[in-house]
């Protein structure tokens, strides 16, 4: 019997430990396993009876051989594995952690500490993690000014509109992912984003004002109640969006942009910061537009199979 991996993307949760001096750890994976010889973040699958943060402290615990301290949730990363499997995996900023990591040899075959700008590991790190790694990390490649800023933008929503593009037109439509269409997801980030930018406008203009998260749950009750967007006017509101954030950042100096404003969960952030998290959620729905359009594409070969067989 041949092993399959499953249809769905399993969640899992990674461990970033950072030193004082910037370095990351990172692990090498054994021989087998769909991450097999492939170096990485700490990180497994969450077990049914887990929270995310739960796995975490398991991690520290028995795959690095700490005593975990405060964790922060810090992003959302899709992974492949090299069989096929696909992974949602949380990744947590670990602070202050007790002992000095050692990793199990039933886990991992290898440890180091490295760069996140330069991974220096005698083998391949897994390649979303990398590009993970030296974005949020390493040195930007694009600077926190109002030009490179817009740079960022633009490349994301290349990628963004690449990403929708690439799932064929008749299933654009469709409940493809936990009762999300690809439609759906265009017009989540344009929300988003008009939403950070307004966020940004008001940290910026008011003096004490106090940056409040988007409410994902609640923009999509909201929107399950009103019509359904189409693909030319979800891609329509989109350009118009982004010409406002355009011009906004057009009009913002870079002695702006490093300002810090208040946020209720983080506490002081920058603005520019701030702004470029439109980046991220656009990278972030990009992803998950692939792994839409691998569904899709799967459901139409089931069901071209099925009708060849009638």
């Amino acid at each position: 019997m041949t092993n399959t991996p499953p249809q769905g993307p399993l969640l899992a949760a990674a461990a970033v430990m950072r030193r004082d001096d910037g370095k990351v750890l990172l692990f090498q994976h054994g021989a087998t396993g769909p991450f097999a010889g492939h170096w990485s973040l700490p990180i497994t699958v969450v077990a049914d009876e887990e929270t995310a943060e739960d796995a975490i402290e398991r991690v520290l615990r028995e795959h690095a051989h700490v005593e975990p301290g405060p964790v922060e949730f810090e992003d959302t990363l899709y992974i492949n594995g090299d069989d096929g499997t696909r992974f949602i995996v949380n990744a947590f900023l670990c602070r202050g952690w007790r002992g000095e990591p050692q990793y199990s040899p039933q886990h991992y075959a290898d440890a180091a500490w490295s760069q996140p700008a330069s991974p220096a590991v005698s083998g391949e790190l897994l390649p979303e993690i990398r590009a993970w790694l030296q974005q949020t990390m390493g040195e930007p490649v694009h600077p926190r000014t109002p030009d490179g800023i817009t740079e960022l933008l633009d490349e994301t929503r290349g990628a963004l509109l690449a990403a929708f593009q690439s799932i064929p037109a008749p299933a654009r439509a469709d409940a493809l992912q936990n009762g999300w269409s690809p439609i759906d997801v265009l017009v989540h980030a344009v929300e988003v984003e008009a939403y950070y930018l307004a966020e940004c406008d008001r940290l910026m203009r008011i003096p004490g004002h106090t940056w409040s998260s988007f409410n994902d749950a609640q923009w999509y009750d909201l929107h399950r109640l009103r019509e359904p967007s189409d693909a030319a006017s979800a891609q329509l509101r989109l350009d118009e969006v982004r010409e406002r954030t355009r011009f906004w950042l057009a009009s913002v100096s870079e002695d702006q942009l490093a300002q810090y404003g208040n946020h209720h969960e983080r506490g002081a952030v920058l603005i520019g910061e701030r702004i470029e998290r439109i980046a991220h959620h656009e990278h972030e729905h990009a992803e998950q537009l692939l792994a839409m359009g691998d569904v899709a594409r799967a459901t139409r070969s089931t069901d071209d199979t099925a009708a060849d067989g009638a």
